[in-house]
């Protein structure tokens, strides 16, 4: 049972220090800011982890919602007119460039470009 309880926090604990290498990572792409820094209604580029991914309903006109975090904040981009991106999912970096505006206490941009970038994990495969 012991060894068990060590596996356990030893794979969670190298999932946490994988996830701020990461962090790290993508907080070194040129012309990023942190979330804290974004202002409301300025053109902006962050990047981070994807943390939620919501899609509307089949009766709504088509809505993918996600959220990004950074180790400072959260934001979010709704792409309109989509209810799927391929390899965005929850754990994936992304970095997001638009106007990002205050929507519901959080800063919101709609149909942001957007870059997936490369990890580790999706090298090996």
């Amino acid at each position: 049972m012991l060894n068990a309880l060590t596996r356990l926090v030893r794979d969670f604990g190298s999932r946490d220090a994988e996830a701020r290498a990461d962090l790290r990572m993508v907080s070194r792409i040129p012309g990023v800011i942190s979330v804290a820094e974004l202002r409301s209604r300025q053109m902006s580029r962050i990047a981070g982890v994807v943390s939620a991914v919501t899609q509307s309903c089949n009766g709504e006109n088509p809505r993918l919602t996600i959220t990004v975090a950074d180790g400072t904040g959260e934001a979010r981009a709704q792409f309109l007119g989509r209810r799927e991106i391929s390899g965005v999912r929850p754990g994936a970096l992304i970095v997001l460039e638009g106007r990002f505006c205050s929507a519901d206490g959080t800063l919101t941009a709609h149909n942001p470009v957007y870059e997936l970038v490369q990890t580790r994990d999706d090298s090996e495969d």
